[in-house]
């Protein structure tokens, strides 16, 4: 009786790409460190818009998120740069406790810490805030402050401005930017009674003009002394 004989011929396998590789090996498979993994919609053929992705620091994210008051620094140009070139680190995977509204949470440690190059709002130049002032409400708007909220730090800033443009000294502005922004958010927080931000006060404008003037005048007197003789 004749034996069948079987084909021996190999037929190499067709050589597959990165791409077709890990969509066999991960196609429905679940994460292999045992988090759920959320994947949120997109509409396929959506492009990216024009402008430049806002990303600032995470601690300003979850500030604006809670609609908490936080240095305007993080949405200048300096701060936007520092946070698009932070890079992940060990201590990414660090919890932490953190105090809200519905109790305590575990945060992200990364998330929670200011960053150590930020500076006051007293501080920054009058360039800054009108940079930063941009990114501050796209971010808010970005985050689902009300249109009522977004709307009145604009016209904060444009009133703002529009002192500048009629003669009144930046320094006095920067400062009273930095006071009142931060009164209005903790009068929001209960500290207080809430107002609108976008009315500008004169009293008050008056008073931090006259205190910048006090303190010229103090330090005149200071430098004048050094050149007297002894």
């Amino acid at each position: 009786m004749e034996r069948t004989r079987r084909d021996t011929t190999f037929s190499p396998p067709l050589p597959s790409t990165p791409l077709q590789n890990a969509l066999s090996q991960h196609g429905d498979q679940p994460p292999t460190n045992g988090k759920k993994v959320l994947f949120p919609d997109f509409n396929v053929g959506s492009a990216i818009t024009d402008r430049i992705p806002l990303i600032p620091h995470d601690f300003a994210t979850r500030k604006i998120k809670a609609a908490e008051y936080v240095d305007l620094w993080y949405f200048t140009t300096e701060g936007l740069k520092e946070a698009s070139m932070a890079t992940l680190t060990a201590d990414d995977d660090t919890f932490g406790l953190l105090r809200t509204d519905a109790g305590l949470a575990f945060q992200q440690i990364n998330a929670t810490k200011a960053s150590r190059n930020a500076v006051t709002d007293e501080h920054l130049t009058w360039d800054q805030i009108m940079t930063a002032r941009l990114n501050i409400i796209t971010s808010a708007t970005s985050h689902g402050w009300p249109p009522k909220y977004t709307m009145t730090l604009a016209k904060f800033y444009i009133n703002l401005e529009s002192l500048k443009a009629t003669g009144t000294n930046p320094r006095t502005l920067i400062r009273y930017h930095a006071i009142i922004r931060k009164a209005w958010h903790a009068a929001l927080k209960g500290q207080g009674t809430p107002f609108d931000l976008s009315i500008i006060n004169n009293t008050v404008l008056g008073q931090i003009e006259d205190q910048i003037r006090d303190h010229d005048h103090q330090e005149m007197k200071r430098q004048a002394s050094k050149l007297e003789p002894e």
